[in-house]
């Protein structure tokens, strides 16, 4: 077949695939004028980062300063944690030599109510015999631990509030912190409460709140609320609803090897 007889059978054919490629190289070139200088910045972003990606970004030296700064920010938490974290009393600890944990709890509460509870007797003072202790033994031993620590609190408050004459403590409660038994955990900080409804002059309602900013044992005892109000019975009674915390601070996590 001759070229001539080619172009008479299908010129329509060979007109739409050249104007076709007439419209594309036409495009190509008003696009590649027009951004040409994108797509070569564009290139230059890619390159550059590519080479920006394979080399270090920090140098031993940044190393070494990361890792002096977690140091000194452990040593801080360790100085926070001991400043703030609650130390129980030997006789409020868990022993595992000495049996199992809820014996434990039941001989320490025994102990403390045979001791306190003549003691304030003596002095008048009128205090629920209870204690504020769950009226069921906690089981668990996350909360064996958390209530012998309330009952640590409770009894040197009741100390406190004997030797300054108090003449009621109405009412005493222990908050676990909700984080305990929730899904989610416990916090950076988690905050046991004990509260205390106290009865008596405004002296000795202040000698109770002074003493338990002073160091008792080494120990002082963290305000979270005080609310104080007078009486509505008596004109010389000021009512004091204290509420104390006892704070335990997240460990420390070890540093990664």
């Amino acid at each position: 077949m001759s070229l001539d007889d080619y172009w008479q059978e299908n010129k329509r054919f060979v007109v739409t695939v050249g104007g076709g490629l007439v419209a594309f190289l036409a495009g190509y070139l008003v696009i590649d004028g027009r951004y040409e200088g994108d797509i070569t910045a564009a290139k230059g972003t890619i390159t550059r980062s590519e080479r920006e990606l394979r080399a270090d970004l920090y140098s031993e030296s940044d190393l070494a300063a990361a890792r002096a700064e977690n140091e000194a920010l452990r040593a801080a938490m360790t100085t926070l944690e001991g400043a703030v974290g609650f130390r129980p009393r030997a006789e409020f600890v868990l022993d595992p030599a000495l049996g199992s944990f809820p014996n434990q709890y039941l001989r320490a509460l025994t102990q403390v109510r045979e001791d306190l509870l003549p003691r304030a007797n003596r002095v008048n003072l009128a205090i629920d015999p209870g204690l504020g202790m769950p009226q069921l033994s906690p089981t668990r031993d996350e909360e064996i631990v958390r209530c012998l620590e309330a009952l640590d609190v409770i009894e040197t408050v009741a100390t406190i509030a004997i030797e300054a004459r108090v003449k009621r403590i109405e009412k005493i409660a222990i908050r676990l912190d909700p984080g305990l038994s929730s899904r989610n955990g416990l916090g950076d900080v988690e905050r046991t409460k004990v509260s205390f409804e106290l009865r008596g002059s405004s002296l000795a309602l202040t000698r109770v709140l002074a003493a338990t900013q002073r160091p008792r044992d080494g120990r002082v005892l963290f305000v979270d609320e005080l609310e104080t109000s007078p009486s509505r019975t008596k004109d010389d009674e000021v009512q004091m609803v204290l509420t104390l915390i006892i704070a335990r601070l997240r460990p420390v996590a070890a540093p990664e090897s």
